[in-house]
């Protein structure tokens, strides 16, 4: 695991007599967090960008871990996390907290 908890596992598929192959990652995200997992595995790079700049706006950070609180404190980075992520349990709990319109995964390709 991590210090956010979430394992992960990176690997080969290769395919028998054939030269192709794919890389595959896992991902296992603790309960807490999944939520903000599914949003960043689930959108596409420009609604990712959109939340992230939409959450940035309203002085947070978001990432596939959590919403938090954004810090400008000594030497920080603009938004780097300073404490615990905000409690959201649902994707949905993330969409309206942000106020962005909900959109079902399949919605998701901005």
């Amino acid at each position: 695991g991590t210090d956010s908890g979430v394992d992960t596992y990176f690997g080969l598929c290769t395919y028998p007599g054939r030269a192709l192959r794919h890389r595959i990652d896992f991902k296992v995200y603790p309960r807490d967090i999944y939520a903000f997992g599914l949003i960043a595995w689930t959108g596409n790079d420009v609604l990712n960008r959109r939340l992230r700049l939409l959450a940035e706006s309203k002085g947070y950070r978001l990432d596939d871990t959590g919403l938090f609180p954004a810090t400008h404190g000594s030497g920080g980075k603009r938004g780097s996390r300073g404490t615990a992520s905000l409690k959201l349990e649902t994707e949905k709990e993330v969409f309206d907290f942000l106020g962005f319109p909900w959109l079902e995964p399949y919605e998701r390709n901005l």
